[in-house]
């Protein structure tokens, strides 16, 4: 920057004329102005200016050099317009994080629809992970998580969307050929999905049980676990803001409803507080869609 600022220096006296214009068109004194210049014609072994009490002009190296930095000057401006749409035009790539899981929630697709509808301009890409993304070192505008290490990272704007809470989930069709499920006990006798190994806390009351399932199908996609579950191929836990809509259509059923499973908060976090302005309108969508869903 300090090599840039003598030849913007420059180009500024030539466009005003005079030592004493440029340097108020700068905010600079009259001096500064002055050994700008001198420094550069001293670097560079080079004189630019012809200089007299009542004049200054070019030399024939200082107008050769002039153009390039006026092209310096101007990149340097159209820069900072462009700066300045980041911050007001609510437009362009938005890339969301998100789990594979999430994309059948209510609230995640009002917010989408809502983003589609109220900024037809920014374009959404999705990166599907059911690990956390590095934000810092990647390149998403913004990531829903939730989980125990969610807000692991202290450099991270976390800003809480909802918390659900899991539940056993089976297709009627699995139900259908075993024994109604009515103990937790029972449900070491069931063939399980998972995405993490099955271990978790049931509770009913003053009563408390601890589930951790040794035989179970792994999946490396939360998706994939889901799927496989609505086609009857065993019981798996759910977030049940996922799966509202599949539990109110009879696609699911919810095994041992009685029993209360822990909950998950979910953030939207983002790797910086200031933002663009296309992502502090998806920020404000996603957030007014989750308080709406679930009455907040």
């Amino acid at each position: 920057m300090h090599d840039i600022k003598p030849l913007l220096v420059f180009s500024a006296v030539l466009e005003h004329g005079s030592m004493h214009a440029a340097a108020a068109a700068l905010g600079m004194t009259p001096s500064a102005v002055s050994q700008h210049i001198a420094r550069l014609e001293t670097v560079h072994r080079i004189k630019l200016l012809n200089r007299s009490t009542r004049s200054l002009s070019p030399t024939d190296a200082g107008r050769a050099l002039a153009d390039h930095c006026r092209r310096l000057q101007q990149a340097l401006d159209d820069t900072r317009a462009a700066l300045g749409r980041l911050k007001t035009e609510t437009a362009g790539t938005l890339t969301i994080a998100l789990t594979s899981s999430l994309i059948d929630a209510a609230a995640f697709q009002t917010a989408l629809t809502r983003l589609n509808s109220e900024y037809p301009d920014i374009r959404p890409v999705f990166r599907f992970a059911d690990t956390l993304e590095n934000l810092q070192t990647g390149d998403a505008d913004i990531a829903i998580r939730g989980g125990d290490n969610a807000l692991d990272d202290p450099n991270l704007v976390s800003r809480r969307l909802v918390t659900w809470r899991w539940q056993i989930c089976a297709a009627p069709a699995y139900l259908e050929r075993r024994a109604p499920i009515e103990r937790p006990e029972q449900l070491h006798g069931q063939s399980w999905l998972n995405y993490l190994p099955v271990r978790t806390t049931l509770s009913k009351g003053a009563e408390s049980r601890f589930l951790d399932i040794a035989d179970s199908t792994p999946c490396n996609q939360l998706a994939a676990v889901r799927t496989l579950t609505l086609q009857g191929f065993g019981l798996s836990l759910q977030l049940d803001g996922e799966v509202r809509h599949l539990t109110a259509a009879g696609r699911l059923k919810t095994v041992l409803p009685d029993w209360t499973l822990p909950a998950v908060t979910l953030y939207l976090v983002t790797p910086y507080r200031v933002q663009s302005a296309k992502t502090e309108a998806a920020v404000r969508i996603f957030q007014e869609s989750f308080a709406q869903e679930h009455g907040l």
